[in-house]
């Protein structure tokens, strides 16, 4: 997968992914393009499901953007669109998807991915064999999962092209900026 935007992986402060800034000026641009695209249509959606249904983790993601802001700010104003708004600083694209069950362990556990995907494709379902559930995620549909605690997979793409994106913040990112923040991990 590639992965667009912010995260502090392995670091102690946010930064630009690799993906995001070691790219050809042609390929920045159509990657500001498609973040654009996001950053309007499906960041304002996840801020709202955030604020309604995760009030207290919205109000410790509101402090990892102004932590962000801070670090990055200078960047953000030259690429305007790496600024999600805070429901999300990395965007994972794929194609197809993951078939390999496996828990995505540089989430938090306390915060929703989202996930999303464009084309015209047969198969591809989301898949949690925890719960013996495959759920379709069609043109238009965003899926909010806890991807640190729910194992998952992709079912095979039959048919078609399926590009999927997923839409989270790491967990460093997320403990940085509230450390009194329930740690889950001690509740699995």
């Amino acid at each position: 997968a590639w992965h667009l935007g912010v995260w502090e992986v392995t670091g102690k402060v946010p930064r630009l992914t690799s993906e995001t800034k070691s790219q050809t000026p042609e390929a920045i641009e159509a990657i500001d393009v498609l973040l654009r695209f996001i950053k309007t249509n499906i960041a304002p959606k996840i801020s709202g499901v955030f604020q309604e249904h995760a009030p207290a983790q919205w109000e410790v993601l509101c402090g990892a953007h102004n932590r962000v802001l801070n670090e990055l700010g200078s960047q953000f104003n030259l690429r305007p669109n790496l600024d999600m708004g805070g429901p999300f600083f990395t965007v994972a694209a794929k194609e197809a998807g993951s078939g390999v069950t496996h828990i995505d362990w540089n989430n938090d556990c306390a915060i929703y991915a989202f996930i999303f995907a464009v084309g015209d494709w047969e198969g591809g379902e989301f898949c949690a064999p925890q719960l013996g559930i495959k759920i379709p995620v069609r043109p238009g549909q965003v899926l909010a999962v806890l991807a640190r605690v729910l194992c998952h997979f992709s079912a095979p793409v039959t048919k078609g092209r399926r590009i999927v994106f997923t839409c989270f913040t790491d967990k460093l990112l997320f403990r940085h900026s509230d450390p009194v923040v329930v740690d889950c991990t001690m509740m699995f």
